[in-house]
């Protein structure tokens, strides 16, 4: 009978550990989309995440030697854009603008130039950051997050323990 409540109560405390994140809990993993059948698969990590501020979008930098940009539709997580670029990018200094319809990029850590990206046909375009919305960053370049919450706090999403994938929890 101690062996029982002991197995009881192991079980409940690994379940509440591990399937959890202070008040959330496991509600999806997603995969990377753009290099599944790729040998340098494990060469690819998440380096940092953006929630738009209307919570469409989750936008997922994976780099390697440059940056491989995701755009995930929110909350079905299905790709809808897709950019590469071959320097690393600055998520701290990149935002959504316009009903998340634009995404500002800023591509080079050096130069004082964007990319604006639309979001539904992808296209992108060299922007002077004097054209940008919010103007010239003042501010050095920070590190990019790799643990967010949507606007609401509803869902948390954070890079795995495999660094790849994108895993997301949901508020109980």
């Amino acid at each position: 009978m101690k062996l029982l409540h002991i197995t009881v109560f192991i079980v409940f405390i690994s379940t509440s550990v591990f399937g959890q994140k202070a008040g959330y809990e496991h509600y999806k993993n997603v995969p990377p989309p753009h290099f599944s059948n790729s040998k340098k698969e494990k060469k690819f990590r998440i380096n940092g995440l953006i929630v738009s501020p209307e919570n469409q979008y989750i936008l997922v930098d994976y780099g390697h030697r440059g940056s491989t940009l995701a755009i995930f539709s929110y909350p079905d997580f299905e790709v809808v854009a897709m950019q590469r670029f071959e320097k690393a990018v600055e998520l701290s200094q990149s935002y959504f603008y316009a009903n998340d319809s634009l995404l500002y990029i800023k591509t080079d850590r050096y130069a004082p130039d964007y990319t604006m990206l639309r979001i539904h046909d992808n296209r992108p375009m060299k922007v002077p950051c004097e054209r940008t919305p919010k103007g010239c960053p003042t501010d050095v370049a920070g590190l990019a997050k790799i643990r967010t919450y949507s606007a609401d706090m509803k869902f948390l999403f954070q890079r795995a323990d495999d660094k790849i994938t994108l895993e997301v929890f949901q508020k109980q």
